[in-house]
């Protein structure tokens, strides 16, 4: 059915940006010699009825992230029994009879625990959002009947306790306020809260499990308290290949290559190194001999946009417009940022795109500063370079700086040799 043309596959939600599925999918397509692509969509609620009625037979699945994870069921033809007791689902999958809604949260979250479980009947949950839910009925699963839910807001644990009242009838749920939760005794803990929420302070010595929700910038001030306390720590990356695998086999029918998928979450979340500045930085030359120097490849995101478009920068300006660059600009960053670690050269107005400057977070950034008349002496009449014909120059470059300066971990005067720019870059790495 799929040989006579490429299958797709995406992820959607809003932001997108740090999404790894697109690497983890991508991943496994390549194992297993699969001619499948995998992208990203930035959409709202209200955008994905529309979007859905747009894709014709080549779309094979849909990976759903916040704000569609409720809004998928009801864009679906049909929902798994799963996916309608938990009230959410994370997966669109295309059979004979049209969208199948499912939820591979739940499951993953069962198989992330499960090699480090020891049949424990209670638990806590941090949080009372919609990863809470999912977390009720992994622990139902794992055969869990009393639950401790610790939570800032006690109408948001309330409203947890009586959906659970419905769609875990056999669980016992208890609410607390979220600043007691390290007083309790219960032998496992889901840490569903965003990173930097708690710290783990006050934990005292005990025995057991802790889930950190969290995947990135690991270990967790969390993970590290809950590691010296004594607890065995699982972190978030097990629930996301987890949920991702399921994904991978409902989508394609076969199991996925587990360790292509483990090593590309891997290379992901790795931090990469990012040049910015105006155009006559010296963003790629510099860029190359860094490189070169830490033994990492070298992008120039401009030709990346180039090379996945198909069309020069100029005709990508002339067909359609401004916005139409930055939108292929800031899908091409995303896939960047959440690939191999690399050595990467950002265009002079990459930033003025919101999810861009939101996806540098984590990642080393450079600003390769220089005055303006130097920038302009380098580029000189470049008919590449299309805002150059801008009237406001003087005003774009100053716009431009502050939003440089903003997303900068480190700003180093480029108005030098390459080399020497470079020199002064080595030792801002190296002493990160």
């Amino acid at each position: 059915m799929w040989d006579d043309f490429t299958v797709k596959a995406a992820v959607l939600g809003s932001p997108i940006a740090h999404s790894l599925s697109p690497a983890l999918h991508r991943a496994g397509y390549a194992a297993l010699g699969l001619d499948w692509t995998y992208d990203r969509f930035e959409l709202t609620a209200d955008q994905l009825p529309a979007f859905m009625a747009g894709l014709d037979d080549q779309w094979r699945g849909l990976s759903l992230t916040m704000p569609l994870k409720v809004a998928c069921l009801e864009v679906a033809d049909a929902v798994t029994p799963l996916a309608q007791r938990a009230g959410a689902g994370n997966t669109l999958v295309r059979t004979p009879e049209g969208w199948l809604a499912d939820n591979t949260d739940i499951p993953g979250l069962v198989a992330a625990l499960l090699p480090s479980w020891h049949g424990w009947t209670r638990a806590a949950i941090l949080g009372a959002g919609a990863t809470a839910r999912s977390a009720v009925l992994a622990l139902e699963r794992l055969g869990v009947d009393q639950v401790s839910i610790y939570a800032r807001r006690a109408e948001q644990a309330d409203d947890l306790i009586c959906w659970a009242a419905t769609a875990a009838p056999g669980l016992k749920l208890t609410a607390f306020d979220l600043g007691t939760w390290t007083a309790g005794d219960e032998p496992v803990i889901i840490s569903t809260l965003p990173a930097g929420a708690i710290d783990g302070d006050g934990l005292v010595p005990r025995q057991g499990l802790l889930f950190d929700a969290v995947y990135a910038g690991w270990p967790t001030p969390l993970a590290r308290a809950a590691s010296a306390s004594g607890l065995e720590v699982v972190g978030g990356i097990e629930l996301l290949l987890a949920q991702a695998a399921l994904q991978f086999e409902l989508f394609t029918g076969q199991a996925p290559h587990e360790l292509a998928m483990r090593a590309a979450a891997a290379a992901a979340l790795s931090p990469k190194i990012v040049l910015v500045g105006f155009m006559g930085a010296g963003k790629t030359t510099v860029g190359q001999l860094l490189a070169e120097r830490l033994g990492m490849a070298f992008i120039d995101a401009d030709q990346a946009v180039v090379a996945r478009e198909g069309r020069d920068i100029p005709a990508i300006f002339a067909a359609d417009g401004e916005a139409g660059f930055r939108a292929a600009e800031a899908a091409t960053i995303a896939d960047l940022l959440t690939g191999f670690p690399a050595v990467i050269a950002l265009g002079g107005g990459a930033l003025t795109t919101r999810s861009v400057v939101e996806g540098l977070r984590g990642h080393l950034v450079l600003l390769l500063d220089v005055p303006l008349e130097t920038a302009l002496a380098r580029v000189g009449d470049d008919a590449g370079r299309p805002m150059l014909a801008r009237a406001d120059l003087a005003e774009l470059f100053a716009d431009r700086q502050r939003a440089y300066r903003a997303a900068a971990t480190a700003v180093i005067a480029a108005d030098q040799t390459p080399e020497e720019v470079v020199a002064t870059a080595v030792r801002v790495v190296r002493g990160r």
